[in-house]
């Protein structure tokens, strides 16, 4: 596996590595340019002393004088010494062709300057200008040719040393868009999937990080580990479901027995009733009293029924729901506990409100965990306390459900961590702080929203917001 580390440290040592080159590149130049200066200073001086020679030339060809001559054989001596000491730097300046025609000229002037001395010295002939003048002419175009050529050597080092910071400069930029690069596809861009799936996850909502990659690397192996997590998380908000749900029966169980304790002593009643007057009753009579046990343990098998079906384990498909029939069920579930404490329950529903996808064990267990967080906050308080349950149309392609009650009202600093799993305001051993998380996580999966709004000791309304089911075969109509 090939890690974002790795990569760094290749992409460092790379850089580092081109960054020294061009370092090691640099500091050769320069020492080559510090040494080749100190060539030039040596060939402006052999071009000095040719110069020289010639002026002794000149005075010993107009006026015949012996002591320029001398002169004139002196720097010849020592151009011929410099000749020999850097004969291998001037064949890689001029090349060997040249030097060794240099080297001709050389002994030819010398040759020519004995032969014009033996002429003044017997005064027998004119001195032979033209050939001392060419021969000196020959070796001062040397001269000139060295020194702009090394000249035009050390201008071309120094171009390249002036390259070599833009060199850096442009692989400094090529090396940080690299990394830019890097640390934008292979770690800003998950890290920002991650957080936004860490934020959903935080609010009860389990999904996958779809996240498409080449590589195998650190961020990789994350988001796996992250997916996997967020799979067991998804399994265990279904078991604290169930359990949350189990929960919430151990709540209300006194109005439960209570509502079937009802039709069962109807039942007991009437039976007794029966078998002591049956001799003396009209049929009709009879048959009343019948139908009254009927209906009275359809009235137990209706509650039985509510109570299997919210307490069922099993996942059902996403199914075409009334939200008011949902409320009544989940109404039915607690209607004995709201009566018990005193509090009085209202509905107002709107009419022909088209119906939603949901599962309605979910939903019912959304519901009955805002209504037990009402009736805890006005359990305690004196006077009418009433929760008002308002179905009616919301935004657009959405439908609205308020839950209000008269309470005690949520504190605004405390507004912002009601969803919060864990996160509760009641007294030790009165709450677990997950019925609110979990209403949230139940309508985010159904496709909704909730909001609240409160008022300190004014009370507290939830509204939760579905979407329309849409009609699938009229959807697909369109499409086509």
């Amino acid at each position: 596996m090939k890690t974002i580390k790795s990569k760094v440290m290749v992409l460092l040592i790379v850089c580092l590595t081109f960054i020294g080159a061009l370092h090691v590149i640099y500091y050769h130049y320069i020492f080559s340019l510090q040494e080749k200066m100190e060539f030039i200073k040596k060939f402006d001086d052999f071009r000095d002393n040719i110069l020289e020679m010639r002026r002794y030339e000149k005075n010993f060809i107009y006026f015949k004088d012996i002591g320029s001559l001398n002169e004139t054989i002196f720097y010849f001596f020592k151009i011929e010494d410099f000749s020999r000491e850097l004969a291998k730097d001037v064949v890689r300046v001029v090349g060997a062709d040249k030097f060794m025609e240099f080297q001709d000229d050389l002994k030819g002037y010398k040759t020519i300057l004995d032969e014009n001395m033996r002429r003044v010295k017997t005064e027998k002939a004119d001195l032979d200008v033209e050939t001392i003048r060419t021969k000196g002419k020959k070796m001062v175009d040397f001269a000139n040719e060295l020194i702009t050529t090394k000249r035009h050597r050390i201008q071309n080092d120094i171009n390249r040393i002036g390259i070599i910071p833009l060199v850096f400069l442009i692989s400094f930029i090529v090396f940080v868009v690299l990394i830019l690069q890097l640390i934008s596809k292979g770690i800003l861009k998950p890290v920002a999937l991650m957080q936004k799936a860490t934020e959903e996850a935080a609010k009860g909502t389990f999904r996958p990080i779809v996240y498409e990659s080449e590589r195998e690397d650190e961020v990789t192996h994350l988001i796996e580990t992250f997916n996997e997590m967020a799979k067991q998380l998804e399994t265990k908000q279904e078991q604290l479901l169930q359990s949350r749900k189990m929960a919430s029966i151990g709540t209300f169980t006194s109005g439960i027995a209570h509502e079937l304790n009802n039709p069962l002593n109807n039942i007991s009643l009437t039976a007794e009733s029966l078998m002591e007057e049956f001799t003396e009753m009209t049929k009709e009579e009879a048959s009343e009293m019948m139908m009254e046990i009927l209906a009275q343990a359809d009235r137990a098998s209706q509650v039985v029924k509510n109570l299997l079906e919210f307490s069922r384990t099993e996942r059902p498909l996403l199914l075409e729901l009334c939200i008011d029939d949902v409320l009544d069920r989940t109404i039915k579930l607690i209607k004995n506990q709201i009566m018990v404490t005193g509090i009085q329950l209202k509905r107002i529903n709107s009419e022909n409100l088209p119906p939603i996808k949901g599962r309605s064990q979910d939903l019912q267990q959304a519901f009955i965990n805002i209504l037990l967080n009402s009736i805890q906050a006005m359990k305690d308080l004196s006077g009418e306390n009433i929760i008002t349950i308002h179905t009616g149309p919301g935004p657009n392609g959405y439908i609205k459900i308020d839950f209000s009650d008269t309470g005690i009202g949520i504190k605004p600093e405390d507004m912002k961590y009601i969803f919060d799993p864990f996160y509760t305001t009641k007294p030790v051993g009165r709450g677990t702080g997950l019925g609110l998380s979990l209403v949230y996580g139940i309508i985010r999966t159904h496709g909704g929203y909730v909001e609240v709004k409160s008022e300190m000791n004014i009370g507290t309304t939830f509204s939760i917001f579905l979407p329309i089911a849409v009609n699938e075969k009229k959807e697909s109509d369109h499409a086509a």
